[in-house]
C-alpha cells in the first residue's frame, strides 16, 4: 500500500463518488441511486448503478465493482498511487501526506527474507555467466545475437552445473534452508539447484523486484528434461500475476500508445533488438484475469502477436474474446501462412523484416477469418452455422457499405455460405436462432445471481451470502459471526468476511464500504476484482430479512448444518477407501441413517 489507512479513509470520506465518476462519464439521477453507461464493456444501455449512499459503484452486466479510487485506476488504468492523487485532485483534498509518504509498495515483513534471498541468487547468476563455467550460456546468447547491453537489461545469468554449490553459497549468505525453499528452486531430488547448468532468465513483479526464473536447457538431446524449467508458484511469485518485461514498459506504453503481447522472453528480446521497445510476454499462450488488469494499467493499445504454430494462434483466438470482454483497445498481428515467432523473423531475415511483419496489425474480426480460413478450417455444417450465428450480430452493427461487404465476403470465405445469402440474413432483423449461445447461459446466471432462492443456488450459499450481507450492515453481526460462525465454506465469502473483520477490529465501527473495498485494492490479493465486485453486489441486496437476533441465529444454523452434511460426506468416502464391497455397504447404511436422522429433525424444526 503507497498510502497510510488513515489518509486513505480521509480522502474517501471526502470524495464523493457520484462527483468523481460524473467528471469522467455522463450520470443519471434514477430513484435514490444514479445509473450511468458502464466504461468497461461494451454497454447499450446503462447497467453501471452508482450509490451514493453507500460510496460504491457496481455493474449489474461485466460485475465490475467498487469505490471511487478503484473507478478511477480502472477506467483511466492507472496505478493505484496515481488513482489516489486523481481523485484528490477532483474533490479538492489537499493534504501534504500526499507528497510526503513514501509512494513505493510496502513490503511484508514475512516475504523481506525471501526477496533478501533471491536478489542474493540473482547475483550469483548474473556473476556466473562471466565466468569460464559459463561460458556454453555466453555463447548461446552470442549465436543469437544478444549483445551486453540487454544481458544488462533483462539481467539474464547462468546457473553453476553443481546445484549443491549454489545452495551453499546462498547459506554462507545467511539465508536459512527454508528461505532457500521459499524461492522455488530446491531440486526435488535434493538440497540442490533445480536451474542447474541452464540459462537464466528473471522474471520480476510489476515493481521490478525478482520473484522467480525461467531456465533454458543448453544441451539439447542431453537429457529428457524439459527445455525451459519455471519456478513455482511462491509467497512471492504467481505467474498468473506478472507479465515478462512490464516493469520496463509500464512507464513508456502510455506516451507509445501501444504494447505488444508475445509469447515468450526471447521474442520481447528481438523486437527490443527491432526498435519496438514497449513488449511484454505471457511466457505461455493464457493470459489471466489479473494480466488483463496489468494491460489495462498501461493506458495503450494492446498488440497481440503469438507464435504463428496452431497452438499460438488458437490462444490469440480464446485471447481476443477476453480483451473484448475486458473492453480494451487491441489489434492483432495477422501474417498468414508465416508460422515464424518474432525471434526467427529476425535471426532468419533481420529488423527490417520484423519491424514489417509487426506492423501487419487487423481487427479481431479479419483475425477470426483468416483463422477459420488458413489454421482451422470449418469442414462441418455444423461449425459452420455456429460460425455463422457468432458473427451476424457484429455484421448488424456496421453500416450499409464497404466495411459491411468486405466483412459480409470475409465470412462467406470463411464458411463457405454464398455472400448473398449472409447478406440477407444480416439485413433481416435478428432471430432468436441468432442469439449468442453465451448471452443465454449469461442472463441464467444472472438470474441465479439475484434470485438466492433459486434451487440452483444451494441452501449453504444462500445463508453465508445473507450472513455477509448482515455483516456489512452491522458490526454486532461480525462480532456474533466471529463468536458464532468463524468461516465461510465458499472461499470467496470466506475471504471478505476475513477483510470484513479486520477493517472491524480496526475501525471499531461498523464496516465502511470505501474503506473496505480500499483494504482489498491495495493488498495486492490476487482475486481482488472478484472479491470487490462480490462485496459491491451484495450490499445491494434487497431480499434478505431485516437484521435481528433471530436472523442471525437463522443463518448460523443454517450453516452450521449444511457444512456438517458436507463434511460428513466428504468423510463418508475417505472411509470407504480401500474397503470390501460389504465393509462399503455398511458405511453407506449408517450415512443413510444418519441423514434420516438430520431429515426428521429438520422437518420437527421447521
Amino acid at each position: 500500500m503507497a498510502y497510510s489507512k488513515d489518509l486513505i479513509d480521509a480522502l474517501l470520506k471526502e470524495a464523493d463518488i457520484v462527483t468523481v465518476i460524473s467528471s469522467f462519464i455522463p450520470v443519471t439521477k434514477k430513484g435514490r441511486s444514479y445509473v450511468a453507461l458502464c466504461p468497461f464493456h461494451d454497454d447499450k444501455n446503462p447497467s453501471l448503478n452508482i450509490s451514493r449512499e453507500k460510496q460504491i459503484f457496481k455493474c449489474f452486466v461485466c460485475n465490475t465493482g467498487g469505490n471511487a479510487i478503484t473507478f478511477v485506476e480502472k477506467h483511466l488504468g492507472i496505478s493505484y498511487s496515481e488513482a489516489v492523487k486523481k481523485v484528490a485532485e477532483i474533490v479538492g483534498f489537499h493534504d501534504p501526506r500526499l507528497e510526503s509518504e513514501d509512494t513505493k509498495p510496502r513490503i511484508d515483513p514475512l516475504r523481506q527474507p525471501l526477496y533478501d534471498t533471491i536478489n542474493d541468487l540473482n547475483k550469483l547468476y548474473q556473476y556466473n555467466l562471466l565466468t569460464p563455467e559459463g561460458k556454453i550460456a555466453a555463447d548461446y546468447l552470442a549465436n543469437r545475437h544478444i549483445d551486453s547491453e540487454q544481458i544488462r537489461k533483462y539481467g539474464l545469468g547462468y546457473a553453476s552445473p553443481d546445484g549443491e554449490k549454489t545452495i551453499q553459497y546462498l547459506e554462507q549468505k545467511k539465508h536459512s534452508l527454508d528461505e532457500i525453499k521459499g524461492i522455488g528452486i530446491v531440486s526435488s531430488r535434493g538440497i540442490s539447484d533445480a536451474n542447474a547448468g541452464r540459462l537464466i532468465f528473471p522474471l520480476c513483479n510489476p515493481d521490478g523486484q525478482v520473484v522467480g526464473f525461467s531456465a533454458r536447457k543448453l544441451t539439447p538431446g542431453h537429457d529428457d528434461s524439459p527445455k525451459y524449467v519455471n519456478s513455482p508458484d511462491t509467497k512471492i511469485f504467481t505467474k498468473s500475476l506478472n507479465l515478462y518485461n512490464y516493469h520496463n514498459v509500464k512507464n513508456t506504453a502510455r506516451r507509445d500508445g501501444y504494447c505488444y503481447v508475445l509469447e515468450g522472453f526471447m521474442d520481447v528480446m528481438a523486437l527490443d533488438k527491432a526498435g519496438i521497445k514497449d513488449a511484454v510476454a505471457l511466457m505461455g499462450t493464457s493470459l489471466s484475469s489479473e494480466q488483463i488488469g496489468l494491460l489495462r494499467r498501461l493506458g495503450a493499445e494492446i498488440r497481440l502477436c503469438l507464435d504463428g504454430d496452431a497452438p499460438g494462434q488458437r490462444g490469440m483466438m480464446k485471447i481476443i474474446l477476453q480483451l473484448s470482454q475486458a473492453n480494451l483497445p487491441f489489434r492483432l498481428v495477422c501474417n498468414p501462412n508465416d508460422l515464424r515467432d518474432p525471434d526467427d523473423i529476425l535471426q532468419e531475415s533481420g529488423p527490417e523484416a520484423l519491424r514489417d511483419a509487426m506492423n501487419h496489425l487487423v481487427d479481431a474480426f479479419t483475425f477470426q477469418m483468416n483463422y477459420y480460413q488458413n489454421v482451422e478450417k470449418l469442414a462441418q455444417d455444423e461449425d459452420k452455422k455456429k460460425v455463422m450465428k457468432y458473427f451476424l450480430p457484429y455484421l448488424r452493427t456496421l453500416s450499409s457499405g464497404i466495411d459491411r461487404e468486405d466483412a459480409i465476403v470475409k465470412l462467406s470465405k470463411a464458411t463457405g455460405y454464398e455472400a448473398e445469402t449472409i447478406r440477407h440474413l444480416v439485413q433481416n432483423a435478428p432471430s432468436k436462432d441468432d442469439a449468442f449461445e453465451e448471452n443465454d447461459y449469461q442472463e441464467e446466471v444472472n438470474m441465479a445471481r439475484l434470485h438466492p432462492e433459486n434451487k440452483v443456488i444451494g441452501r449453504l450459499l444462500h445463508a453465508e451470502r445473507e450472513m455477509l450481507y448482515y455483516m456489512l450492515e452491522s458490526a454486532d453481526a461480525v462480532h456474533y459471526y466471529e463468536k458464532n460462525v468463524n468461516n465461510f465454506y465458499y472461499t470467496v465469502y470466506n475471504e471478505i468476511a476475513n477483510y470484513v473483520v479486520e477493517n472491524v477490529e480496526r475501525s471499531k465501527t461498523t464496516v465502511s464500504l470505501p474503506s473496505l473495498i480500499d483494504d482489498i485494492a491495495s493488498s495486492n490479493d490476487p482475486d481482488e476484482e472478484e472479491l470487490i465486485g462480490k462485496i459491491s453486489e451484495i450490499s445491494g441486496d434487497n431480499f434478505h430479512p431485516p437484521i435481528s437476533d433471530e436472523s442471525l441465529r437463522a443463518c448460523a444454523s443454517v450453516i452450521a448444518e449444511e457444512k456438517a452434511k458436507i463434511f460428513d460426506e466428504m468423510n463418508t468416502k475417505r472411509e470407504m477407501q480401500n474397503k470390501t464391497a460389504e465393509e462399503k455397504g455398511s458405511i453407506l447404511k449408517q450415512y443413510a441413517e444418519r441423514r434420516k436422522q438430520q431429515l426428521e429433525w429438520q422437518k420437527k424444526k421447521n
